[in-house]
């Protein structure tokens, strides 16, 4: 026993490594830099360890030895080789502080939780494409500084207020579309740092909530005019400008609060008490369009529905005469979710871009003083900026926004416009116009300027949201379903079981996180993704309901 003792105690030296006391005479261990693939055995016969940096190794996974280290507070372990989370640093639960960033773990067990003395936690760098859910719990209610910078997050979870204890959240480098109410309910949040991502707007009571906020770093956010403005003068000039705004939609009785459960105040949301809701409007060119690669024949009917021979024309929700073809039956769907959930709908079919246009200015001079809200869904060709109609020629999306703008359509100031948009790729367009370019920041010619941004598709105003997807050119749908179900398809059918009961964003995460698990096969033999965009300028959540005085109030 003793020369096995005498062998083990050997790895440790023969990398040079003496345990040490820290200055709270701490035990440490100082193992970075050493290119390790494995650790030396006898580092687990210290049992009284409570400070040991890994940190830039080629360490692919920790061994269940690892567990006898019961009084580890400090464990660094960036810059290793991690594809997965080691479990058994969940078994470690007196972990204090966990710096695990440059790695590429994909997600979390949900045995995280059971750190429940966790401090400090950095994920940094990984490959999470979503928050991890797993840290959405009250077991990690100790939990005050998290760092979760360049990853894929597009949007947080409203669990995320579970976080109670959380004092400074770094998530920069995302591609951050927007930030829940829930937020605000991190009051002992002080430092909030969101740069580089894709936010146009923040929750409008995040100031308010957030008193203890003291440090809120943004720069590279399109945030609209307003809100920088305000922040020009730091986070008092968004207090102010928060403060301002929320008293006059309060005075103006256009924002409700509901009760949720579990959460620690009422969340705001946008009033929606009229019947109907407000205005619907279908624009749906597909029902005219073919499939525009390869043999049209062929492709048409892999991936698109059989042209209904319906000409160009509106109708209500009263006078609609759908036919029995697979493209009347998918806007038939559409337009009854949107019957159930209170809208007044219009479909209109095959509409040449121009008439596009001029829908939707008509729709915008009508009295909109009795609606809450808008719904504007068009399914056409299109690109990543623009929508083409049958007649080849593009229309900029953000032109047609733009056209509900409050200085535009001043009845719909302070209420939601929802925009669901679906186009099929089409690269060979003729522009009616361009709107104006944004300034660029100018680079010096050694430096390589950085990838553009998202082009911005919405007017610099709140209130706005708008959601998209654009199937590629070379898709075919290998269940040969119309192309409506590619993405408004599901999205349609989440809005109906859930837009009632659930904030209308966090029902699009759900939607897009379904969306993008979507696989579509090519004339190729290989297969695409869609990936879902949004943009918002939303205020407040949004519920398509009627709910008891009970549940939502005025403040």
């Amino acid at each position: 026993m003793d020369m096995m003792e005498t062998d083990l105690s050997r790895s440790l030296t023969a990398l040079g490594i003496t345990p040490y006391q820290g200055s709270a005479f701490d035990l440490r261990v100082d193992l970075n830099y050493r290119n390790m693939q494995r650790l030396p055995n006898d580092l687990f016969k210290l049992v009284e360890l409570q400070w040991l940096n890994l940190n830039v190794n080629k360490l692919r996974d920790l061994p269940q030895g690892m567990s006898a280290l019961k009084k580890l507070k400090w464990l660094y372990l960036e810059n290793n080789c991690f594809d997965k989370f080691p479990r058994v640093l969940c078994e470690l639960k007196d972990l204090m502080k966990l710096y695990f960033s440059n790695n590429t773990v994909r997600n979390l067990p949900i045995e995280v939780r059971q750190l429940t003395h966790l401090r400090l936690l950095d994920l940094s760098d990984n490959n999470l494409s979503e928050f991890p859910m797993e840290l959405c719990t009250d077991s990690l209610c100790n939990l005050e500084k998290l760092f979760l910078d360049n990853h894929n997050f597009t949007s947080l979870p409203a669990q995320i207020s579970a976080l109670k204890g959380l004092k400074l959240l770094w998530l920069n480098d995302n591609k951050l579309e927007w930030l829940p109410q829930s937020l605000c309910e991190l009051v002992e949040l002080e430092e909030l740092q969101v740069k580089n991502s894709c936010l146009m707007y923040l929750p409008a009571y995040l100031t308010s909530r957030l008193s203890k906020l003291q440090t809120f770093e943004w720069k590279g956010c399109p945030l609209i005019a307003g809100v920088q403005e305000a922040l020009e003068d730091g986070l008092d000039g968004l207090r102010e400008y928060q403060r301002k705004l929320n008293e006059e939609i309060e005075q103006e009785n256009k924002v409700q609060f509901r009760s949720e459960k579990g959460a620690s105040w009422d969340r705001p949301c946008y009033r929606m008490r009229t019947r109907p809701r407000g205005v619907a409007i279908i624009i749906d060119n597909f029902c005219s369009m073919e499939w525009p690669t390869g043999d049209s024949s062929r492709n048409a009917s892999r991936a698109t529905p059989t042209t209904s021979g319906r000409h160009s024309g509106a109708s209500d929700t009263g006078s609609d005469d759908v036919g029995s073809t697979e493209e009347g039956d998918s806007t038939d769907k559409l337009r009854n979710t949107l019957i159930k959930l209170g809208f007044n709908v219009r479909v209109m079919r095959g509409l040449m871009s121009l008439d596009i246009i001029s829908a939707l200015r008509f729709l915008s001079l009508e009295d909109h003083s009795y609606f809450d809200s808008l719904v504007v869904c068009i399914l056409s060709h299109g690109t990543e900026t623009t929508i083409v109609g049958p007649d080849g020629i593009a229309v900029d999306i953000k032109q047609l926004t733009d056209i509900f703008s409050s200085e535009n359509c001043p009845m719909l100031a302070h209420k939601p416009k929802l925009f669901f948009l679906q186009m099929l790729e089409n690269k060979n367009s003729k522009h009616t116009e361009k709107s104006s370019p944004r300034r660029s920041p100018t680079f010096d010619s050694e430096t390589p300027p950085p990838p553009p941004p998202p082009q911005i598709l919405l007017p610099d105003d709140p209130d706005f949201l708008l959601t998209f997807a654009l199937v590629p050119k070379s898709a075919i749908s290998e269940s040969k379903q119309s192309v409506y179900h590619f993405y408004v398809g599901v999205l349609f059918g989440m809005l109906e079981r859930f837009a009632r009961k659930l904030n209308l964003l966090d029902v699009m995460t759900t939607v897009h996180s379904e969306i993008k698990r979507i696989r579509l096969s090519t004339d190729k033999a290989s297969s695409v993704h869609i990936t879902p965009r949004l943009q918002s300028t939303l205020k407040y959540n949004v519920y398509l309901s009627v709910h008891s005085s009970s549940a939502v109030h005025a403040k």
